[in-house]
């Protein structure tokens, strides 16, 4: 039985990764929507689970966990039963950690900003941002060339960690005319029973 609370933004895209992985594991949580234009995410009682004062952050009764990277994997290792999330074999875990990694890094740099500078408003280079997310996107589709997913032959939470911020860069006017492979990877994971639609912007 778990007693889960997530703290989260409503458009923030890490945020949404936990939200659509807690449906995929059937996890009822309690959801708690911070105010990001009240600061609500700077306040002392937020600080005191996150200094960074970032989203999302899990408590699953006693245990504190922060960044969606470490939520996607305490949460595949506590609740995945089956283990296909997460699956084992140092092989299988060091392609998983790859994308994890991609996720907080080319993925950041490039859709997740190119989306925050044209729909909300953030601080950036706007041409130099579309570069590096069509330059991620090339990547991204040739490597699915021949793959259904990312790591396996099964979705994992790689995917789930890679799937929402390219999915708001082409909402925010990114197009997949070019990168087919990219397109019915995402139809693949719209199509799982417990899919869970990323924000509108």
């Amino acid at each position: 039985m778990s007693d889960i609370t997530l703290y989260s933004f409503t458009l923030s895209g890490n945020s949404h990764k936990i939200r659509h992985f807690l449906s995929i594991l059937g996890l009822d949580y309690e959801s708690k929507l911070l105010d990001v234009h009240q600061k609500e995410h700077k306040s002392t009682e937020f600080m005191a689970l996150n200094p960074l004062g970032q989203v999302p952050v899990l408590i699953d009764n006693d245990v504190v966990i922060c960044d969606s990277n470490a939520i996607l994997v305490y949460l595949a290792e506590q609740y995945d039963k089956t283990g296909r999330w997460y699956p084992t074999g140092a092989k299988l875990r060091a392609e998983i950690q790859k994308f994890l990694s991609m996720s907080a890094g080319e993925v950041l740099n490039g859709p997740n900003l190119y989306r925050g500078i044209k729909h909300i408003g953030k601080p950036g280079d706007l041409e130099s941002t579309y570069d590096r997310t069509i330059n991620f996107f090339t990547y991204l589709n040739n490597f699915l060339s021949d793959k259904r997913y990312l790591a396996a032959e099964e979705p994992t939470i790689a995917d789930i960690a890679l799937y929402t911020y390219p999915k708001l860069a082409v909402k925010a006017g990114v197009s997949l005319s070019d990168f087919p492979f990219i397109s019915a990877w995402f139809e693949r994971i719209e199509s799982g029973k417990y899919f869970v639609a990323e924000p509108e912007k």
